[in-house]
């Protein structure tokens, strides 16, 4: 069965938000750094608060709107990622860390909001597809990471041609790509009053302690790391190793493979079950940085932001699918919300504290780490088939 165009009409939405507020974090931290005075630990906090908030309100916020429809959920989210961009183009005049780390809070509420809502949308598509729930989340995470791409080429150009006087124009067109996403939601059709799920919190945590939700969620904050490696050290690792002009490796390989291969990653998921596609996406990542441990060549970080993309691509689409296949529509904004939240920390912790070990510790050392959590992540994924047929 055929997908219904309200899922085009969600991906290009998601194309046009995360070709401006979603690409430019990819140069937040630097930008931070040359427009305020501000340390590198307090730049890079400003990005791992995005993601502490957003882990948070996954779950609140079905607490706090537990009846808002999930078309209102996208729409109003989508708008606080315009509104982090305009704030990020204030910065160089109102230079105030209270004032972008409360930036950073009230866009994780929204990315929290958004995601739930698109996902919740897509999901409920998918049944009417079939069933085919992979394939849904594929098509999402693919034209997500389109615009991603698009808008780190376009904003990477803009960030390296402007004087640091008016590096804040790069915001302005982050904000405008943005505002086509905000304007495109507006023509989602209605999507109805939502129901839902909102237990007591003893039940809740008998949801998050559910082997399924567990193992889910814990391969969705491994699988982040590799995110927060490309936002955090990798970054930094290519610049001191090889130069600056090869950092567009980081920004654009890793992308570029998460658009290709998530769509891939979705249909597979579909046609051969979520154990070998999660299990053969964590061994990815490990070939991937055990070449970069081994061989210091350009050509290696080119693999290893080939093999991270990889990773990235198979694991959130996996996970969304296991949402879709182990509860019902009342109880899937919060089972979302529980497995997503440890991607969500796993982005904060990899970007916040890659950054930090590699003050302290060698690149090599910081890669190793990832290496042994990974290996250890593809037999987890085994483990799981273990509850394939477990509802959350």
């Amino acid at each position: 069965m055929a997908f219904s165009g309200r899922l085009w009409l969600l991906s290009a939405t998601f194309f046009f938000v995360f070709m401006g507020a979603g690409a430019q974090q990819a140069y937040l931290v630097p930008y931070l750094g040359k427009v305020t005075d501000w340390s590198q630990v307090k730049c890079g906090s400003i990005v791992a608060l995005v993601y502490f908030s957003m882990l948070l309100f996954r779950v609140i916020n079905v607490y706090l709107f537990p009846r808002w429809s999930d078309r209102r959920f996208t729409i109003v989210g989508g708008l606080t990622y315009l509104v982090f961009t305009i704030g990020m183009f204030a910065i160089p005049y109102v230079p105030s860390y209270p004032l972008a780390v409360f930036m950073s809070v009230f866009w994780g509420f929204g990315g929290a909001l958004m995601w739930t809502g698109t996902a919740m949308q897509t999901l409920d598509i998918a049944d009417k597809a079939g069933g085919r729930h992979g394939t849904g989340m594929g098509v999402l995470y693919s034209s997500t990471h389109a615009g991603w791409l698009a808008g780190a080429i376009v904003l990477g150009m803009l960030y390296d041609r402007l004087p640091d006087e008016s590096a804040h124009l790069m915001y302005a067109a982050a904000a405008g790509f943005t505002l086509i996403g905000n304007v495109l939601s507006l023509f989602l059709p209605a999507t109805g009053q939502a129901l839902r799920e909102t237990p007591p919190l003893l039940s809740l945590l008998k949801m998050v302690t559910r082997e399924r939700a567990l193992i889910s969620g814990l391969l969705q904050f491994t699988a982040a790391l590799a995110y927060g490696l490309i936002l955090g050290a990798f970054g930094t690792y290519i610049e001191k190793t090889y130069g600056s002009q090869l950092i567009w490796v980081a920004i654009q390989f890793y992308p570029a493979t998460r658009m290709v291969l998530s769509y891939m990653g979705g249909s597979l998921t579909d046609k051969i079950g979520h154990v070998p596609v999660l299990s053969g996406g964590f061994l990815s990542g490990v070939v991937g940085l055990v070449i970069t441990v081994m061989w210091v060549n350009p050509y290696a970080v080119v693999i290893a932001a080939l093999a991270l993309g990889l990773l990235g691509s198979t694991v959130p689409v996996v996970a969304a699918a296991i949402v879709g296949d182990a509860a019902d529509a009342k109880r899937r904004p919060l089972v979302y919300g529980i497995v997503f939240a440890w991607r969500d920390l796993g982005v904060a912790v990899a970007a916040f504290g890659s950054s930090v070990l590699g003050l302290k510790f060698s690149f090599d050392t910081v890669f190793m780490v990832f290496i042994y959590t990974f290996a250890a992540c593809a037999v987890l994924s085994l483990y799981l088939g273990r509850f394939t047929r477990q509802d959350i």
